[in-house]
């Protein structure tokens, strides 16, 4: 049959208090956080906007800038044929025309957080499983006979002696 003192009933009511300004803080950071973010994005907007107009103007300028008036142009006389040199030069391989590059589009980029999202997802995963390493069986056992010498043509038994050729000296070709 303990009371509860005036400080203690004091207390838990600041305390519920306080929660409640804690709660209302975060929702109040959250809507601030929302907010700017909206602000970030429209901002985005309006740059690619004012960026793809300025492109848009650039290229109507270039374009009103062709020459509206070119001189005429002359009749040629006709060259003579040209002959090719006596001596042809060595002749060249025609070069390659390099491919134009493409830009990479906005929408082939990936965000920081889908790259982070997918690492986290990797590491949370469990690892790949791989398939069993294939059992290679040993190669039967051959069975060996010894070598005979009957077996080279020989009678078992012999020795085997190579003869080399006597090297001719200067001395022996002139006697």
């Amino acid at each position: 049959m303990t009371t509860q003192s005036p400080n203690v009933k004091q207390l838990k009511v600041a305390a519920t208090k306080a929660t409640a300004r804690a709660a209302a803080a975060k929702t109040k950071v959250r809507e601030a956080k929302a907010t700017l973010k909206q602000a970030r994005k429209l901002f985005k907007m309006e740059k690619r906007a004012a960026k793809e107009a300025r492109r848009r103007a650039d290229a109507a300028v270039a374009s009103a800038r062709k020459p509206a008036a070119s001189k005429p142009v002359r009749a040629q006389k006709p060259s003579p044929p040209k002959t090719e040199p006596k001596s042809a030069a060595k002749k060249l391989k025609p070069r390659r025309v390099s491919k134009p590059r493409v830009p990479k589009t906005a929408s082939s980029m990936r965000s920081a957080a889908d790259v982070a999202k997918s690492v986290i997802e990797r590491l949370h995963a469990p690892p790949p499983v791989l398939p069993p390493t294939p059992i290679i069986p040993a190669p039967p056992p051959v069975a060996r006979r010894p070598l005979q010498c009957g077996a080279l043509g020989r009678p078992p038994g012999k020795r085997i002696v190579i003869r080399m050729p006597k090297k001719k000296t200067a001395s022996s070709h002139n006697s």
